[in-house]
């Protein structure tokens, strides 16, 4: 999977746990606050991420993250490169 496609899955991805948001307005520079999400909101997202993603977030980086690009740039950089059906 292109590093493109995988980006773009993992912003479908958060688009999909953001309520009250226009998905296609989501990208890479999107902040938490925009997007509506406060503290638990992310705890949640980022369960969800590591679930969905087979990842784990370090707290130590987690807590610096403050736009969709540092978990979309932290999961593109701790993912498993092997995945079903991708080379």
């Amino acid at each position: 999977m292109s590093t493109d496609n995988f980006e773009e899955k993992i912003i479908a991805f958060i688009a999909s746990k953001v309520e009250n948001v226009d998905p296609a307005t989501i990208d890479k520079s999107s902040d938490f606050e925009t997007l509506g999400l406060d503290s638990m909101d992310r705890v949640q997202l980022l369960f969800d991420a590591e679930e969905t993603f087979g990842v784990t977030f370090e707290d130590e980086e987690v807590k610096n993250f403050s736009c969709v690009g540092d978990i979309v740039d932290y999961i593109s950089r701790n993912h498993s490169a092997e995945q079903p059906g991708e080379e």
